[in-house]
């Protein structure tokens, strides 16, 4: 690296804060800019994928996930109006992970358990209340030029990893493309105590359930279930998360004479877009800042931990004296994952679960259920949809 080895990254969400924990342990050092005032309790992605829990094990992280969280070693496809299932189980890949099961734990954990390890590390330091406002480099270094209690406060470093997620201020002030579509719904979530596998039967932690009118996800976390549905036509955002709204969609569900408790509801934008570039010069973009996905297979935070240890590895190998063009490869090995992968399955889960003509979509299903059946085809799917044959893919490029 340069004489000034610092990393910058801009971002303390879980890819930002596993970046700077390899960095870290490797005696880099870190900076990691956070424009809020403290870790963001954010409740949008809660799977952890196999081949995840493995990476993180290099940190002492996934024993505490999963203390925290819930192993799901078996998770279905369901139809909603025949009732039929097809059951995905795990423990067939025991041979080619340390892990072979989800772990059912929200995100905002992972940032917590990581923190404390960043802090006792003399060489990484976070800066909370310090928000992005644009970047520059030149050929020595990287700089973040950002805003701190009213004030303009310029860092540099080596190096710059943009973290800061979908409306990435790295990417947009370097002026990368991020092409792809926002899909024409909206997907709401609401979370409840009520124990919905006391009401259906043979029911998984995490369930695909589709329906020609209203598809919808239901996955557990500790102390609650998480239901996933899409909006209507002509729903306004404010129906859609309502009272009313949420309390329809729920008695869908299992119908019950008294209304559910509803802990936490939020609406989002769903979008399918990857970043033109993931590298340029100096700086770098990892996880929702490099691509966004529809959440239908929990592979947008696992893809991004995924960039980052990828991306961490090579500046580590840069710094040990190989050339920077191995920089290139970061791009090269990453982004055809996102679209070839990550962008590919979420869509074809999207697409089975909305199916509106029932002869083709109860094809779909049963053509599942066969998969689910047979272990070599179990294990081709699980081994895609687990995001192991996205990453032997990525080792593979050159």
């Amino acid at each position: 690296m340069a004489a000034n080895e610092r990393v910058l990254i801009a971002g303390a969400g879980p890819v930002g804060l596993v970046a700077a924990a390899s960095l870290g342990k490797a005696g880099v050092p870190v900076l990691v800019m956070e424009a809020g005032d403290e870790l963001a309790p954010d409740l949008r992605a809660s799977t952890f994928h196999p081949p995840t829990l493995d990476m993180l094990d290099e940190f002492g992280v996934t024993e505490k996930l999963i203390e925290q969280g819930l192993i799901a070693p078996q998770w279905q496809f369901r139809d909603r109006q025949s009732g039929d299932r097809a059951e995905f189980d795990l423990s067939i890949l025991s041979d080619v992970t340390n892990h072979p099961y989800r772990v059912q734990c929200e995100q905002h954990k992972l940032t917590r358990i990581i923190y404390p390890l960043l802090q006792e590390m003399d060489n990484v330091d976070v800066v909370f209340g310090t928000r992005v406002t644009g970047v520059s480099q030149t050929a020595d270094e990287a700089a973040a030029i950002t805003e701190r209690n009213g004030e303009e406060v310029r860092y540099t470093g080596a190096y710059l990893i943009g973290a800061d997620g979908a409306s990435s201020v790295v990417r947009i002030d370097l002026g990368i493309g991020f092409e792809g579509i926002t899909y024409p719904e909206d997907f709401v979530q609401a979370s409840t105590t009520f124990e919905f596998r006391e009401h259906i039967p043979n029911m998984s932690l995490i369930n695909y359930i589709s329906d020609a009118a209203e598809w919808y996800v239901l996955l557990r976390v500790p102390g609650l279930w998480r239901v996933l549905f899409p909006t209507r036509n002509g729903e306004s955002e404010e129906e859609a998360i309502s009272e009313e709204g949420l309390q329809r969609r729920l008695q869908g569900v299992v119908p019950r004479d008294e209304p559910y408790e509803i802990a936490h509801r939020t609406l989002y934008h769903v979008h399918q877009r990857v970043a033109t570039t993931y590298n340029q010069g100096r700086i770098f973009l990892v996880g929702d800042a490099a691509h966004l996905n529809n959440p239908l297979g929990g592979m947008g935070m696992n893809g991004g931990i995924h960039d980052a240890l990828n991306l961490t590895s090579k500046l580590l190998r840069v710094r040990d004296g190989e050339d920077v063009a191995l920089f290139d490869a970061y791009t090269r090995e990453r982004q055809p994952i996102a679209v070839e992968y990550v962008q590919a399955q979420a869509e074809r889960n999207r697409q089975l679960l909305r199916e509106r003509d029932e002869a083709v979509r109860m094809a779909r299903f049963r053509d599942l259920q066969a998969t689910a059946a047979a272990p070599a085809r179990a294990r081709k799917f699980l081994l895609r949809s687990s995001m192991i044959d996205s990453l032997q893919k990525a080792e593979g490029v050159s």
